[in-house]
Parts: structure tokens; C-alpha cells; sequence
């Protein structure tokens, strides 16, 4: 599960870069920002419980869409517009490691728990 964590991390930076790049005047880009934020978080925290534990696939719908309006919101992005495109792009790398990546294959665990068991 530690790609939901990321994902939570990478959320609370979202939220942050606004006062980060100094454009906390600016209310459309701080609700953009925490909301999306707010989302991912949301995404993440689902995958941890078993019904809904594919949530953090839509998470490539949002990183879609950040990746999208960095780079068409104004021309040529400014910093913070530019931060919306990593943060969209790393997003699209995390959404799609699976929740229990670090665990061994089933396959792998089936054939040890027999070689155990035949000692």
C-alpha cells in the first residue's frame, strides 16, 4: 500500500504549492489545488478498504486532467502551472503500481507454503 501513500504525500504538496509559489492571491488556482488535493486523498484512502480497493485507478483521471491544465491554462506556463504538469505526470506513474506491490506473487507464496508444509 505504499503507493497510496505516496499518493497522500504527493496530495499534501498540491495543497501546499500554491503558498509554496506565492499565488495564494489568486482563490481559483488555491480551490483548484485543494480540491484535487482533496480527491486524490479521498481516491487513496478508499483503495485501503477491499470493496472499493481499485478507487486509486481514478486518480489517472485527475492526473490526466492536472497534466492538461498546466499545460493549456496560460501560455507559456508559468512555475506553478508547470508544478501542476510534474505533480499530473508523477501521479500517472504512482496510480497504477498496485496495492499490494511489495508483497511476493501468489504463485511464488503458494509454492513455498507447499514446500513448508511437505518438511
Amino acid at each position: 500500500m505504499w503507493g497510496r501513500v505516496i499518493e497522500v504525500m504527493t496530495a499534501v504538496w498540491l495543497a501546499l504549492s500554491p503558498y509554496i509559489f506565492g499565488v495564494q492571491h489568486q482563490d481559483h488556482t488555491v480551490w483548484f489545488d485543494s480540491l484535487t488535493a482533496l480527491a486524490i486523498s479521498v481516491l487513496a484512502g478508499l483503495s485501503y478498504w477491499r470493496p472499493t480497493r481499485h478507487a486509486h485507478i481514478l486518480t489517472l483521471l485527475i492526473a490526466t486532467g492536472l497534466v492538461l491544465y498546466g499545460r493549456f491554462a496560460e501560455s507559456p506556463p508559468p512555475p506553478w502551472h508547470q508544478n501542476h504538469i510534474a505533480v499530473g505526470l508523477f501521479l500517472l506513474m504512482i496510480a497504477v503500481i498496485p496495492n499490494y506491490a511489495s508483497e511476493p506473487p501468489l504463485a511464488y507464496s503458494q509454492r513455498l507454503r507447499r514446500q513448508t508444509d511437505s518438511f
